[in-house]
């Protein structure tokens, strides 16, 4: 698939995903957006929450884990052909456009529809399997990012600014993708 295929079905991929969130918001009488407030401190504390799971992820790569094998085998055979000729800038953007739009969906209208409805505890976690089964590559994929999931979902209740889980969820993936794609060697 073409560089511009590829990002442009990423892009259009992630816009579908914010209007479902807009959509999810309207028929649960809760907007995706509604706590999301611009904030120099939440910005901050986001890119400071980005490196534990950056961390994590590179411990992924370098685990001697069979199960980490695994996944290492379905990055490079997967993403490293769709995303590894992309641009810097396509890669922020593809990374800004995940984190606002997966954080609005899954944090801001599963999540939060869902604290209103039952514990916020068990919000986080049904939204966060919600995540997990949207990322269902493989089951390792889905289970770490059911866990970055709920990751997520606490630094939002932590700050109460749906802005601070959407900055830590792109500064990861752009962060994880540079690194994949630009500086780690195949294989």
């Amino acid at each position: 698939m073409s560089r511009r295929i590829s990002f442009s079905a990423g892009c259009l991929f992630e816009l579908a995903l914010l209007i479902f969130a807009f959509m999810w918001g309207w028929l649960f009488h809760r907007p995706a957006l509604l706590d999301l407030h611009w904030s120099l401190n939440a910005a901050l504390i986001a890119v400071v929450a980005a490196i534990p799971p950056f961390l994590f992820f590179l411990w992924t790569l370098n685990s001697p884990l069979h199960v980490c094998s695994r996944h290492k085998q379905m990055m490079e055979s997967l993403l490293r052909p769709l995303l590894g000729n992309w641009s810097i800038v396509q890669l922020a953007f593809i990374s800004l456009c995940a984190g606002i739009s997966e954080e609005a969906f899954f944090r801001g209208a599963i999540q939060g529809s869902l604290a209103d409805r039952v514990n916020v505890i068990l919000a986080v976690v049904l939204a966060s399997a919600m995540f997990g089964a949207a990322h269902l590559i493989t089951w390792t994929y889905a289970i770490i990012a059911a866990f970055i999931g709920a990751y997520l979902g606490l630094v939002w209740i932590w700050t109460g600014n749906l802005l601070t889980p959407m900055i830590t969820h792109a500064v990861y993936d752009f962060a994880a993708l540079v690194y994949f794609c630009r500086f780690r060697r195949p294989g």
